[in-house]
């Protein structure tokens, strides 16, 4: 089956990561796949250099910004008509609307993917044009069909496949060292995300000096953003600043994962969030907020999730556990995930509803 995935850039976050491991999935079982991406070649290549070396064409159409959505157009219309495919799945909001658009009427199986629950419901309106032209739309969550399906009251299918986790790479990090050149210490609270308003690192900052009655612990910040020099400057200022550690983008954040004592994850709004699939796979401990997604994968253990207002004592809460009680929690995360959330589980399902009538 020739398929084209669709998705707005392919700088490494979380809707790109599983872009990734779909358009890998489906080439590993013998489908022909083309990924395009409407922005230019990112500036972090990793997702792009995998599908190149897995034979997966990749496509950037180089458009910048929102002025370039004309040109976007007609370069993307030129490349769905010369590879004729049967299927394509766009993802994130620009490229949905752009695929809904050259696709209306054509006969080609489209499908949406919707990642979060945007907060502006200007946006559902302007693809719900479209709905009737839709194979299907595909949600993230159960929290995601929730919010956006009454946009779509016409659309034929509505449906959840929630993101993956490939266990293999989890194995080979699960008993990976901590890092040599990060300074270590006794325990160890985690964060892996982007560095802006949406992941709610100010929270963090807020209630760390609550959390340091133990000297030996420590928070390590992975990721960069917006935000960073911000965040900074106010860690700067606590007390407690020696024990807060930026580390921007790293490569082995999975390795630093591994040995944490408890993920942290403050959010303020998602979808079904990758990195706290990665820290269950490993068997760790999380604290979060209530967001779209952590529902549905930390329900089997409550003590996980906080609201925003609690979150910090939920933090201290958790830190004060028996370390045989983390270890049972931790357990029973890697076991939801291996039940239900592998990326092998996450491309049958698109390929289901691919093929379906």
């Amino acid at each position: 089956m020739k398929i084209v995935l669709v998705i707005t850039e392919l700088e490494p976050g979380g809707a790109e990561r599983n872009l990734t491991r779909i358009a890998l999935g489906l080439r590993q079982i013998g489908h022909l796949v083309t990924v395009v991406s409407l922005a230019p070649v990112p500036s972090n290549r990793t997702l792009a250099d995998r599908l190149i070396a897995a034979d997966v064409e990749t496509v950037f159409l180089n458009c910048k910004s929102k002025w370039a959505f004309g040109k976007a157009y007609l370069r993307l219309r030129r490349i769905l008509r010369d590879r004729n495919p049967k299927v394509v799945q766009s993802f994130l909001y620009h490229a949905n609307l752009l695929s809904s658009m050259i696709l209306k009427n054509s006969g080609v199986r489209h499908f949406i993917g919707l990642r979060v629950s945007d907060p502006r419901p200007g946006r559902y309106r302007r693809l719900a044009r479209y709905q009737n032209s839709w194979a299907g739309v595909i949600c993230v969550s159960e929290d995601v069909r929730k919010h956006t399906a009454s946009f779509f009251p016409h659309a034929r299918n509505i449906n959840v496949i929630p993101n993956g986790v490939e266990l293999e790479e989890i194995k080979l990090k699960s008993n990976a060292n901590w890092p040599s050149d990060l300074e270590s210490a006794t325990e160890k609270l985690v964060f892996v995300g982007r560095l802006d308003y949406q992941k709610g690192l100010d929270s963090i900052i807020e209630h760390a000096p609550t959390w340091f009655s133990d000297t030996g612990r420590a928070i390590y910040i992975v990721g960069d953003g917006p935000l960073r020099q911000e965040l900074e400057t106010n860690a700067q200022n606590t007390a407690i600043s020696e024990h807060i550690h930026f580390l921007g983008y790293r490569e082995d954040a999975l390795s630093i994962v591994a040995n944490a004592d408890l993920f942290l994850f403050p959010s303020r709004w998602e979808g079904m969030p990758n990195v706290v699939l990665e820290a269950m796979a490993l068997a760790r401990v999380v604290c979060a907020t209530p967001v779209d997604g952590i529902d549905e994968l930390l329900s089997h253990d409550q003590r996980q999730i906080a609201r925003r207002q609690d979150w910090g004592a939920s933090v201290h809460s958790l830190l004060s556990l028996s370390a045989a009680e983390k270890r049972d929690i931790g357990q029973a995360n890697q076991l939801k995930i291996k039940q239900s959330y592998t990326v092998r589980q996450m491309v049958d399902r698109y390929l289901e509803s691919f093929e379906g009538n």
